[in-house]
Parts: C-alpha cells; structure tokens; sequence
C-alpha cells in the first residue's frame, strides 16, 4: 500500500463498517501520520478561513463547529455520499469543545471523515497562548523566593492579556471524583510543574494530633516557608500506597513542620504517619527550578522558571475539543489534540465512531472516552495526561451483548500525571470489547484494565508501569465473581516491579477475582508476574515467566481476612452477585460453575489451572498448599535456579525478535504451543500516528534491586534474583555457612547487618542469631516496640502450609503461634523449644533449639525460612531477603536444607 491510498482505503473501511486491522506497509518511518488524499475533501478548514465562507479549497471555512455545521447542512441538502472536511495546516483554538450529535452523523454506506490535510500539522488546542513575560522585579516577592531563583523567575500579567478564567484546584484522588483540571501551564507542549517541594519523589510524615487533622511532616524545617502561601496544596498516600489524596493545606499548628488539614477530607483509609508519603504544591516560595510556574489567581499573574528562551507558551483553557452524543460513523483522523482541563474526546452513545493517527496529550483529564458499539481507537500516541489515556465502554453484561469496541495499536505513556491511582492507560468494560496492540508504559499505577465480561487483551507490550505505587497491578480488577469469560493472550509484559512496601503485581486478580483465561503471554523481570487473589476458575496456560521473582500465585484469602467480606450479604461480593442473572439460562450456559456459587463454599479458591507454562530464573510455584487439592498445576517447567534456560532476544526497538530454550524436547513433552510474539505490541501501519515508535525501557531488577526514589536521602538496595538455601549441617553447634541478615523488609540495605547460623541432630534444630543493639534499645517482650528475633519456618514439602513462628526477646522470654490457613492460631512449643538470650552493651545474641517434629521435617528435608532482628531504636525489621510485607511470608525468603 502507498500513501496516496490511505485515507480511501481509511474512508472504504468506514463504509464497510470495518474497524480491525487494515495492515499498510511502506518502505520507511514517518513523524507525522498525513497523507496525500485520494478522496477530495467536500468542506477545506483554515485557521485564516471564515465560517460565513463556501468552504471550497479557496474559500475555507474558520473552525470544527462551522465544518459540523456545514456537514450537516450538506447532508441535508441531498448529499448522498461520503463528506470529506479538510483541515490545513496550523492552530485551531477551542474555548468550550464542539458539541456533536446524532444529526452530525454519517450514514452506514457514507461516513463523515474530518481529517487533517495531506503534510499539514493540525493543531486543536483548548489552551490560550500567554505573551509578555518579564523578569520579577518585586522586591518583596524576591525575598520569598530561594536564592538560587532569584534573576531567573519571569512573570506575565494574564489579566492584561484577556485571560481570566483559571479554574481552581479540587480535591481529587480515591473516592473523590474527578473534578476538572485548573488552567495548567505548558511550555513548547510539555506540561510544566507547579511549584512542589521536594522536586522529585516524597518524604515521609513523622506524627499526627486532632484525629487526622494535625500532621508533622518531616520536612526539614521547610514548611516554615509556606505560611505566607496562598493557596499551598498537597499530595499524599496517607495510608495505602494505592490510596493518593490531593487536599489543600488549611493552615499551619504550632510544631515545627506541622500542617492542618481540613477535616472535610477524610481519608477513606485513616492516616498512619509510618506509611505516609507526600508532597506539597501550588508553591509560590518553591519556584526555582527550570519548568517550575506558580499562578496566583487573586492577582491574575503566572511566575514561570523557563527550561529555555524562546518557547511557546500555553494555559489550558477548555474543558475540551469534541464531545459527541449519540453520534455515529464519523472518522476524526491526523490531529493532534491538546491543553484542555478535561478529557480531549468524549462520545457517548452511537456507534462506528473512529480516532484515528491522532497525538493527543496534555490533558486534564484522559485523552479518549467512549462509550456505544463498534467504535474504534487506532494507531493514536497519547501522553502527558492527566487522569488515564482512552477507555471504552460498550455492551450489555447483563444479556452478554457484546459492544464490539475497539483499542488498537495505539502508544500511551507517561499518563495520569494528575490523579496518579486506577486511571489506566487503556481500559475497556461492559461486555465483549477489545484492546490489542497497544504499548503501554511509564505510568504510576495501572497501565490496563478490562472490567466486565468476555473481553478480549491481546497482543499489547506493557513495562514500567505500577511506578508509583504497591499492592497494585499493572493489570487489575478485583471484587467480583461475575466479571467471567475475560481472555488476557498473547501480551508482552516486561520490568514492572512497584515502588513501595507491597510491590506491584503484573496481572492482579484481586480479592476473589474469578474465570480469567491468560494464555500465551510472556513475562520478562515482573516483581509478581500472576497473581491471583483467592478466586475461582482461572486458567494459567502456556505462558513464559522469565526472572519474575514469583511467576504464579494463588492464596486463599476468603477463607482467611477476607472471609467476613465472603459471607457479609450486603458486602461487594454479594451484592454483585444478585446484580446480574447469574442463575439465568443464559448465564448458566456461559459460566456453568457461577450458578452454584453460595451453595459451594463460597471464598475457597477451586478449578484454578496452571499448566504448560515454563519458568526460569525466578520462584515458579506459590500457590496455597491448603487448597491444593482444588486447584490443577501440571505439565509446567520450571527452572527457578537458572535465569539462563530462557533467552529472550529483542530487536533495536526493544520488541522481542527471538526465544531460545535450552532443551526444546521439555516443552514437546508438555505439548507447549509456539507463542506469536512478533505480533506484540505496536504495529508497523500507515494508519499510525507516527514510525518508528519511539520509547525507553527501564530495566527493573527483581528481589529488591531496584534503585527506589526514597522518601528521603538515597538508601542503597539489595540485589537478589532468586531464593537462596543455605545448608544446614548435622552437629551440636550451629555451624553452618553464615546467614546475613542485612536488609528491611521493604529491600532498602540495613546497617550494620546482624546474622544467623544453624546445625540439626537429626531431632532438633538448633539456631543462633546475633545482632548488634544500638543505643536506643527497648529490651521489653512486645513485638513492634521491643528488640526481637523472629525465626519464620514452614515445611517445604509436607502436607501443609503452616508457618512457625517463634519470636524471642532480650529477657529470654519467647513466643511461639502457628499461621494455618491464613488465621494465627496459638502455638505447642511450650515445653518443646527452648530460647536463651544474652545481651551486652553493643549487642545481644538469641538461642534456640526447635523439635523437628514441631515443625513437621525431618534430615533431609527442607525449610522455607525467614530470620528477622526486629531493631526498635531504628525502626527497621532486618532480614535475609525482603518479603516486602509482613515477616512472616517466609514462602518468599528462601530454604533451609536439612543435611541427611
């Protein structure tokens, strides 16, 4: 295909309602997707036209209103084909979008087609330009600013301009909506910052008063700077790393670093000072660095640090550039979209709408959102904003009508700069839609999402999202038995590890999630590639896991913590339940297993399959023991101990070109099916926006070893791939290699280390631990608040998952209870074990001997294990690997080798 037939073949697939793949090949790479027109347009547009004009190629008409308008008077008039509407080259400013309705549009054998002409940037900007910058003078401003600033802020009079209207900052964040964006500013199209401190990442809260509306910060002092503020705002994840809030700053108390909040804001989650991040903005005595601005808006003027002379200068202004209703068979082809303080495009309604090798970016809100049957949204590079990138909704999940929606070969990265949790950058729901080829990267929490049912996610290239937060997916959806029949094949996942205490997930079906298919992906350093939170019938099949640090997992979760929400009736689980027709003749043919579900222990996890997978370089099996007998795992392979068994090779663009195995025969064996990843991720097509895509991949490493951006000076992290075993010989004396122990459960390097040694008879394990002991100490017998040891271990291979846990404090005294099925349970050491500890004034040692028959093992076998120094005078739970989580997870540390 060659370019000058694109937009008819673009026009003939509209008129046969086609919305896949109409693959283009062309001998080179394009920057902008604008091409020769076989179809001569009807209606031309210029920025320099009049929409009182004929809107011939001479006489253009002035905006997209007066094009809709003059469509439609076409239409009406008799026309019976296809309307082309041209737009030449330059900037078209919007300051409300243009409303489209049924009336607008085309017909099933004649589409109406806007396009951007042949070579020409097309520019809709809901923004205003901002003129006039000049140095800060005011002596009294000066003063406020820091040092380093000062000769290098300028400022614009917007008011002096014309411009007036600057929106306000809202409250925004988990469970609080999605208010328009303010008038935000950007500089040559990139969105600039307003003013914050710290510049990059977060610090941490040091205490709270008043409930939750007196927080100190630890701030260094710095807050004594804002009390002169205006309007000072701040973001924080108060409590969950998947739980942001964005709140103004009321006030200031009488502690030093200390805030108000208002007590309107509640966060949905309390506030835990231990768990908090933040950080503070809309920051006038913060402006400093290159990109910073500050808009005051009693004043009516913008103070701007330039990253550089001589840029355009914008302020977003509309709430967007198209909104339709009800609207159909009509092609937005070749814009770009830009600067408005909400969603760019938004159709609701209709159906055969198409977005085409459109850039759209800098958003308030999200770039596409659509909703009807059979709209598409190809071939678009979207970035930079604010609240998710495109999402479709369509169908009827109650009768499975499918929606037949389409999101494809589009680029979406750097998103949800704004609202930072559950905006992804691709998203379907309702029932029967369809996202494939899409490359999805660098996003602070998910980067797709598929709600609903019997959706199809196949073929897209997703890494380094999840980067800002923890106990979160990169795919997600949760709380619901009735979102069945959704097919995850044929993705490209790759270095997606989370950024806090829990670490993120890959594919997260959390909280009872259920009749999932994932086949014929691959996973590439994936922190917890599958992880499936306690539901029913998901189907792991045929997958690569290549250095994940655990490939598949599955836990029994509504047995355990979550079993009050399993029985409550007027709980999520429930109450979706009676929402649809779970029972119906339709239904009980679809997902015959649903029908049953209250009469079949409701929140046992059962018939979840893992097979034909192969694993290398990572912990392949962590699926509940106690609900083994439930679940199908055979078939797979797995090489946790050789990161060498896959060998992924990739071309220029980072794509995957090849896949080695070390012994092609193993996967014969289990009848393994070739996976097709050439055709992952985006797709050389002259519908694109633009080719080569261009993007960068940060490599992750998975354990612990990436390099975080702390909440405070850099902490050095360690480097673990895989789970270790140490040997544990025979004899009297623990003796064995030593076990260091010289990290915080979240990965961050704990200093100075403590370890740990061991030795068995044959009956008794015998463990000694040493640690020095910092100066402040609490020798009590309280775990949390005292100096502890906590030995974690469960049997590797016996016939259930209990965990041991002995804890032992400087007094001698210990503790010891037993984690069956997810629920504590008193332990039956007394009499059996044995703790002795000595203590001096640099550090202190912890002895123990442990049946073996207590913990279930005997010579031979092996122990999942976990050693932890609790240090209370530095806050740190120091161990031999990070569980990033609770200590007791000693199924993520590592083994214990019994010597026969």
């Amino acid at each position: 295909m060659n370019y000058h037939s694109r937009n008819a073949l673009v026009a003939l697939a509209m008129l046969a309602l086609g919305v896949g793949c109409l693959q283009g090949q062309a001998n080179h790479g394009w920057v902008r997707k604008t091409f020769h027109a076989a179809m001569i347009a009807d209606i031309y547009v210029s920025p320099t036209g009049n929409d009182a004009a004929d809107g011939s190629f001479g006489a253009p008409l002035a905006s997209l209103d007066g094009a809709r308008l003059r469509a439609r008077a076409l239409r009406d008039s008799g026309h019976v084909g296809t309307i082309v509407i041209e737009f030449m080259a330059g900037t078209y400013r919007f300051a409300r979008p243009v409303q489209f309705e049924a009336a607008d549009s085309g017909r099933v054998d004649a589409c109406v087609i806007y396009r951007a002409m042949h070579g020409a940037e097309v520019i809709l900007s809901g923004g205003v330009p901002v003129r006039d910058f000049q140095p800060l003078t005011d002596a009294a401003l000066l003063a406020r600013l820091p040092e380093e600033a000062r000769g290098k802020v300028l400022v614009a009079d917007l008011r002096a301009q014309g411009i007036a209207d600057y929106g306000k900052l809202g409250v925004r964040g988990q469970t609080k909506g999605k208010p328009l964006a303010e008038a935000e500013f950007f500089y040559d199209a990139k969105p600039m910052t307003l003013a914050r401190w710290p510049k990059e990442g977060f610090r941490k809260a040091l205490a709270k008063d008043d409930g939750n509306n007196r927080v100190v910060l630890d701030a260094e002092g710095r807050v004594a700077r804002w009390r002169d503020e205006k309007e000072p705002w701040i973001l924080a994840y108060w409590h969950h790393d998947w739980a942001d809030l964005f709140e103004p700053i009321v006030g200031f108390g009488d502690k030093a670093d200390e805030i108000l909040r208002d007590p309107a804001q509640k966060p949905h989650y309390g506030l835990t000072p231990a768990r908090t991040r933040w950080y503070a903005f809309n920051l006038f005595s913060e402006l400093s660095a290159p990109g910073d601005y500050y808009l005051d808006r009693e004043e009516g003027k913008l103070y701007f640090v330039p990253p550089h002379e001589g840029g355009d200068a914008v302020l977003s202004l509309s709430e967007g550039i198209i909104r339709g209703k009800d609207l159909s068979y009509v092609l937005f082809d070749g814009f770009t979209m830009e600067a408005t303080r909400g969603t760019l495009l938004s159709i609701s309604g209709g159906q055969y709408c198409q977005v085409v090798g459109c850039f759209l970016r800098n958003a308030g809100h999200s770039a596409v959102a659509m909703s009807g049957s059979h709209h598409t949204v190809y071939g678009c590079d979207v970035y930079e904003t604010g609240e998710g990138g495109i999402s479709a909704s369509g169908g009827d999940r109650k009768t499975l009508t499918d929606g037949h929606n389409n999101i494809e070969n589009n680029h979406v990265h750097h998103y949800s700069r704004r609202t930072r949790c559950y905006r992804p950058g691709v998203s379907v729901s309702g029932c029967g839609n369809r996202l494939a080829h899409n490359l999805v990267h660098h996003g602070p929490h998910m980067a797709i999402s598929a709600s609903g049912n019997n959706h199809i996610v196949e073929y897209n290239e997703i890494h380094n999202t999840v980067q800002e937060s923890g106990d979160a997916g990169a795919y997600y959806v949760g709380r619901d038995w009735t979102q069945r029949g959704n097919i995850l094949r044929y993705n490209y996942w790759h270095n997606i590890k989370g950024s806090s205490t829990y670490g993120g997930m890959t594919i997260y079906l959390d909280d009872q999630h259920s009749g999932h298919t994932i086949f014929g992906n691959i996973f590439e350093n994936c922190n917890q590639a599958v992880f499936i939170g306690g539901g029913d019938d998901n189907v792991v099949d045929n997958n690569i896991f290549v250095n994940c640090w655990k490939a598949a997992h599955l836990d029994n979760r509504g047995m355990g913590w979550q079993k009050a929400a399993t029985d409550n009736e007027q709980g999520e689980l429930r109450t979706r339940l009676r929402a649809m027709p779970y029972q119906s003749e339709l239904w009980a043919k679809a997902y015959p297993q649903l029908v049953n579900i209250l009469a079949d222990d409701p929140g046992v996890p059962k018939r979840n399959v893992f097979t034909r997978n192969v694993s290398s370089g990572g912990l392949w099996y962590d699926v509940h023991r106690g609900t083994l007998e439930f679940q199908t795992v055979e078939r797979n392979v797995v090489y946790d101990d050789d990161p060498s068994w896959i060998t992924l090779r990739k071309d220029s663009l980072g794509r995957i070109s090849g896949i080695t195995f070390k012994d092609e025969a193993e996967l014969k064996a289990i009848n393994f099916e070739p996976i097709p990843y050439e055709k992952m991720g985006l797709q050389r097509d002259v519908r694109r926006a633009n080719w080569p895509m261009q993007r960068r991949i940060d490599l992750v490493k998975i354990g612990s070893g990436e390099a975080k951006k702390s909440a405070g000076p850099a902490k050095k992290m360690a480097n673990l791939s895989k789970l270790p075993t140490l040997v544990v010989p025979r004899g009297a004396t623990p003796a064995s290699e030593l076990m260091v122990l010289s990290v915080n459960f979240d990965g961050v390097v704990a200093e100075p280390a403590a370890s740990a040694r061991f030795a068995h008879d044959g009956a008794v394990l015998r463990v000694l631990v040493e640690s020095p002991l910092p100066a402040k100490r609490d020798l009590g017998e309280k775990w949390g608040p005292s100096d502890a040891v906590e030995l974690s271990l469960m049997a590797s291979d016996g016939a259930n998952d209990d965990v041991h846990v002995f804890r032992g404090y400087g007094t001698g005294a210990f503790e010891h209870f037993v984690i069956r099925a997810g629920q504590k349970v008193a332990g039956e050491a007394a009499g059996a074990a044995t703790h002795r500890a000595g203590v001096t004034a640099s550090s202190w040692r912890s002895e123990w001997s442990l049946p073996l028959s207590l913990l279930g093992v005997a010579a031979g076998d092996r122990l999942r294990a976990n050693v932890t120094v609790r240090r209370s005078g530095t806050g740190e739970f120091i161990m031999w690997r990070p569980t990033h989580g609770d200590s007791t997870h000693c199924e993520r540390v590592g083994f214990l080798e019994l010597t026969p």
